[in-house]
């Protein structure tokens, strides 16, 4: 093989590693979407802790932005601190955070997984979600203030999809359902926009029980007649 051919093999080897980013969580490779497309918005970075008791696996974006990094942080250390307040388990226990990106126009939308596991009765499945234009955060009440009819608008669209989904129909009652799906801007805290649509994110005993798991309801712009500027 001549040194075009090795150069080439190299080259090759160089793009198919920086096409695919990876963190590691509870010991399997959890895929980080979209990283190298956007290493010109956000770097990554880790809070990685482990000792006879616990275990630690977090991977966070750091954008430009310092604002932006703190709600994140913020948020981040949240989970942390509650974590480590269960130090009556005797088993090992674990705590894994890793993020999802996603884009629409000039708007990023991270999507927070967290697993944590304290105990065979504490274990935790849920999401939170940071979205931003530039400085600016873009929350519920942001959206709100831009169109008064917002959470209205959410809430009758969110009530009727969560009906209609098959797939979790089998884990909502009508009680449930109308004790946790409300018109209060904290029942609409977590979305994310995506290429097409605002996917809101309830997190379990929200709109329905743990078993139901994290429940996304995705509702298309043009039916909420969605603009931001």
């Amino acid at each position: 093989m001549n040194h075009k051919q090795l150069l080439a093999l190299f080259l090759c080897f160089v793009m198919i590693l920086s096409s695919r980013i990876v963190s590691i969580e509870n010991d399997k490779v959890v895929s980080v979407k979209n990283v190298n497309n956007n290493l010109d918005k956000y770097t990554i970075e880790s809070i990685i802790e482990e000792n006879d008791k616990s275990k630690i696996n977090i991977f966070y974006p750091v954008t430009k932005y310092e604002n932006i990094n703190n709600v994140v942080m913020e948020k981040i250390n949240v989970y942390i601190d509650e974590f480590k307040k269960n130090d009556y388990i005797s088993d090992i226990k674990e705590l894994s955070i890793s993020f999802e990106n996603f884009e629409y126009k000039e708007i990023e939308s991270f999507k927070f997984n967290i697993k944590s596991n304290v105990g065979t009765t504490h274990n935790k499945s849920e999401v939170f979600t940071v979205v931003y234009k530039e400085e600016q955060i873009i929350d519920i009440e942001y959206l709100n203030s831009i169109n008064s009819e917002f959470i209205d608008e959410l809430f009758k669209e969110c009530k009727a999809r969560i009906k209609e989904n098959s797939k979790i129909k089998d884990y909502i009652n009508e009680e449930w359902l109308e004790e946790g799906l409300t018109k209060e801007a904290n029942v609409f805290s977590n979305f994310i926009f995506s290429k097409d649509s605002i996917i809101l994110l309830f997190n379990p005993n929200i709109v329905a029980p743990v078993v139901a798991g994290v429940i996304e309801v995705e509702i298309p712009y043009e039916i909420l007649g969605f603009t931001i500027e």
